[in-house]
């Protein structure tokens, strides 16, 4: 995606606006405060499909001039304030958010600065009109702006995505008033980003790659065979100047594939989620020949993510899953306590992004097997094998509730029957073979999902682990009840093993609830320094990076 240069525009606005600079007098404010009464009552048209954009905001530009009366916000009869200079300065540097200049009519607002009539004899009326004009759009743009910096351009809800995470909410209107009123116009549009570190971090990542694509991107990598330890020549050297180009490697590209080049393939391999063997292989050389306009992207679409994201939800003890990684973080503050790798739900039955509280655990817990899954999967099962409910230590009910009658699977007609026509409940008893492991973590939500461990123990050395059906699989059960459970009288590492080896089914509060986000971050910082990317598991990439280019025809 090309980007507008947008220093000349800067430059052009600023200057005309320096020479115009007064300060504001009361008196200055009566033809212009007539003006805008006239041009805010108008119902205002918009022609772009609209996301969290122009339509969303005219009502919040109303409600900002009924509070002053309609009186100008940016400009008096002399032209523009020095806050207009201010706004228009931080607009230029929209895109160190990831954000675009031409979004917030920067161009537009060039124009409509260059082109004020002049302050003569007979011509304030037209002058008023323009700067009223100036005034409404600078307040729009000012509105557009900090919304899309506090809490997204695209409202995650109405996307069709499992995201359950309600977006960060401010007052952009007295926002609004209280930078015009203080002349902190900078300061208040600055205070909007979020408190999250990898906020920050992320924008730094940013301005690295940008400067990357600046320079020329990288070199492609030749395809053909293996590259590892011992090769040399021109892809080993053309190998080399990509990974020195973003870091991985320092100086040094000799064509000859010697243990510095082994060490940054390892690091390249473990930014991307690989398991470091520093061999280059189709999968590893896949990644290192996507542009950097590809990566630019992506960091752009993880900023537009975190900052849907409450900043309630980034602080204390916390429990983050981040589905493309496949992995878990138990925090305290920014400090990372205990990871360990998951299993989260394939493509088709994709895991939500949701907020939640785990309040309890179950040892040796039942699986009542879901209703869709019995159907579709259970009941083949069966009809393959008429003992697979037994072997499997599985019971069948005639229904779900705690009054629920046992039924003898030999006395059900398997043969011929259907999907739809299964309505029987399948629970499955505690033990070493149960689904769901020896303990489930409870945070009670509407999805029906929480974490567990899990029988299936090799797959958590798949490097891509979407293999549930929705629910999360830890890799380290045991080490994360025993964090959960700390405190807790009587239940001390001793106990919690104990209890896990046993197939008695027991549920155990604990202590303090403890907040589980489940999110999708492809592009984000580790607790080094380093720059990771994942690949978009379920699409949702792609799906926000076509609702935030369907606004904007040609780009």
């Amino acid at each position: 995606m090309t980007r507008p240069v947008y220093g000349l525009a800067v430059a052009m606005v600023i200057g005309t606006i320096a020479l115009t600079l007064h300060g504001c007098s009361p008196r200055d404010d009566g033809p212009i405060t007539a003006a805008i009464a006239k041009q805010v009552a108008r119902p205002f048209r918009w022609f772009r499909k609209p996301t969290v954009d122009d339509d969303d905001i005219q009502p919040m530009v109303r409600r900002f001039y009924k509070i002053r009366g309609n009186r100008p916000a940016w400009t008096h009869m002399n032209g523009p304030t020095s806050n207009a200079q201010e706004l228009l300065e931080e607009l230029s540097e929209a895109p160190s958010s990831g954000l675009l200049p031409q979004d917030y009519d920067f161009d537009s607002l060039a124009r409509k600065s260059d082109d004020l009539p002049k302050a003569l004899p007979g011509a304030d009326v037209a002058r008023a009109r323009a700067l009223a004009a100036l005034d409404v759009s600078l307040t729009r743009n000012f509105l557009k702006y900090a919304t899309h910096r506090a809490s997204g351009q695209v409202n995650p809800l109405q996307l069709p995505a499992d995201w359950h995470i309600k977006p960060r909410q401010i007052d952009a209107v007295k926002l609004l008033a209280d930078a015009v009123e203080h002349d902190w116009v900078r300061e208040a549009l600055d205070s909007l980003d979020p408190a999250d570190p990898q906020y920050r971090e992320l924008r730094d990542a940013l301005v690295r790659y940008r400067k990357i694509e600046h320079d020329g991107g990288w070199p492609a990598v030749p395809g053909g065979g293996t590259l590892k330890r011992g090769s040399r020549g021109p892809a080993v050297l053309a190998l080399q100047q990509r990974l020195i180009a973003t870091g991985d490697m320092g100086s040094g590209a000799s064509g000859r594939f010697d243990p510095a080049t082994e060490a940054a393939v390892k690091t390249f391999q473990s930014r991307y989620g690989f398991d470091p063997d520093g061999i280059v292989g189709p999968a590893v050389l896949e990644q290192l020949n996507q542009p950097v306009s590809l990566r630019i992207r992506q960091i752009e679409l993880n900023l537009e993510r975190r900052r849907w994201v409450p900043d309630s939800l980034q602080r204390g003890r916390l429990i983050e899953v981040n589905i493309p990684s496949f992995d878990l973080a138990v925090r305290e503050g920014d400090r990372k306590v205990l990871g360990m790798r998951v299993v989260v739900g394939k493509q088709f039955s994709p895991t939500p992004i949701f907020s939640d509280e785990i309040s309890y655990l179950v040892f040796n817990p039942y699986w009542n097997v879901p209703s869709k899954i019995a159907g579709e999967e259970i009941l083949a099962d069966v009809q393959k094998d008429p003992d697979y409910l037994q072997k499997n230590h599985m019971r069948l009910f005639d229904g779900e509730g705690k009054d629920a009658r046992e039924v003898d699977p030999s006395e059900v007609h398997w043969d011929g029957m259907t999907p739809e026509e299964f309505k029987y409940a399948v629970r499955q008893d505690p033990g070493p073979e149960n689904a769901v492991g020896h303990v489930k973590f409870m945070c009670p939500n509407q999805f029906d999902v929480y974490l567990h461990d899990t029988p299936a123990t090799h797959l958590f050395s798949a490097e891509e682990r979407g293999f549930s059906h929705g629910c999360i699989r830890v890799e380290q059960p045991k080490q994360l009840a025993e964090y959960l459970l700390r405190g807790k009288q009587d239940w001390d590492d001793m106990r919690i093993a104990a209890a896990m080896d046993t197939s008695t089914n027991l549920t155990v509060t604990i202590p303090e609830p403890m907040p589980v986000h489940v999110v999708y971050w492809t592009a984000f910082v580790n607790d080094q320094g380093l720059v990771q990317f994942r690949d978009d598991i379920y699409g949702l990439d792609s799906l926000l990076d076509r609702a935030l280019r369907s606004r904007r025809p040609g780009i």
